[in-house]
């Protein structure tokens, strides 16, 4: 946790900036401004009022957590089979001839260990044109897996599983990096911040007789809805975050190769 602190401390110091902005702004509103006599002259302002900006923020909220869950599942999902297609290409090897096993498992080998200790750290990170960084290796894997598959007298089948694996293979990089880089950000939900300044609003309306108690009203529903965006920040992309998918399972399909590679390096947790 600590870790993920520091890695969003530039998230943390804006978010902390533009609340203590929005509390004196909306407190300098309904205390200071030209209007604020205006708006403590009014009555009939009930608790039940707040009901409707809250309502407003938490299906925003929601709505938004549900395209990150969305998006986690569709990186499992991606992950199996991007996994599946590697341990199909680890098996068919066992059937081809040693010059052409070896060329395959030395490529599968280059691509997985490419994608663990090169690729999946940029994804975490939301490196731009994530998808570049294994091309090499996905190219050197995609020209053997052609050759073989091309060659005179192959069995129908070992071709149809080398160039199912290697279509599978391409489209799941796609939405890995997609899913990385492309995935949901609050600048596609503005509406998150309009809806966060109106709650804060309401919050300080009811606090109008009191200026003193508006002041920790609006600093609790701040560190409320801050929290609340905070968490939903740090699992914007399914890489990372408090619970991010791995490489591991990609990982573990070189043991299909050779129970004791150690070509790849341990990911921590």
């Amino acid at each position: 946790m600590i870790d993920l602190l520091i890695q969003n401390f530039h998230f943390i110091g804006f978010s902390i900036a533009l609340g203590a902005l929005a509390v004196s702004l909306i407190y300098w509103i309904l205390n200071k401004s030209p209007i604020s006599e205006w708006l403590k002259a009014s009555e009939g302002i009930i608790v039940s009022f707040i009901t409707i900006p809250a309502f407003l923020f938490g299906l925003a909220v929601s709505t938004l957590a549900a395209g990150i869950w969305d998006g986690h599942v569709s990186a499992n999902l991606s992950l199996i089979n991007e996994s599946g297609a590697i341990r199909t290409l680890a098996l068919t090897s066992t059937n081809l001839a040693p010059q052409d096993k070896l060329r395959l498992t030395e490529a599968i080998n280059n691509y997985v260990t490419a994608v663990v200790d090169k690729e999946w750290p940029a994804m975490k990170a939301k490196t731009p044109m994530v998808h570049k960084i294994a091309s090499p290796e996905f190219e050197a894997l995609n020209k053997i897996t052609n050759a073989i598959a091309m060659e005179p007298n192959q069995h129908s089948l070992i071709t149809n599983r080398l160039e199912s694996s290697m279509n599978i293979l391409q489209h799941e990089r796609l939405v890995r990096s997609s899913l990385a880089y492309e995935g949901t950000t609050f600048a596609r939900w503005p509406s998150i911040f309009v809806l966060s300044f109106l709650l804060l609003f309401t919050v300080g309306l009811l606090q109008l007789k009191s200026p003193r108690a508006m002041k920790i009203s609006l600093t609790m529903g701040a560190l409320c809805i801050g929290s609340a965006m905070f968490f939903v920040f740090l699992n914007l992309t399914p890489y990372s975050g408090l619970n991010p998918v791995t490489s591991n399972l990609l990982k573990s399909t070189l043991s299909t190769i050779s129970p004791t590679n150690t070509g790849l390096s341990q990911e921590k947790h």
